[in-house]
């Protein structure tokens, strides 16, 4: 599975290009907007999910552990 994810990433910036050439040929203004509003909805989506999801800086965090043969989630501890 890991080989996969590596050759997808590899072959990632040939296919971008790909496309970009094969829509340069036919681009649009509006074409333009809507990639605009999706990497735009995209930095926001991914700056809000990282605040949201992140521990405050004064919380140890405490990785998942077997506990009595039963996994416990890992989580932040305040001290």
């Amino acid at each position: 599975m890991l080989r996969f994810v590596e050759v997808g990433l590899f072959f990632c910036p040939f296919a971008l290009y790909g496309l970009w050439v094969f829509l340069g040929r036919s681009f649009s203004a509006r074409f333009m907007w809507i990639a605009v509003t999706g990497l735009t909805v995209l930095a926001v989506a991914t700056i809000w999910y990282g605040l949201a999801r992140s521990l405050p800086p004064q919380d140890r965090y405490v990785p998942a552990h077997i506990e009595n043969g039963h996994i416990v989630q890992g989580r932040g501890v305040a001290p």
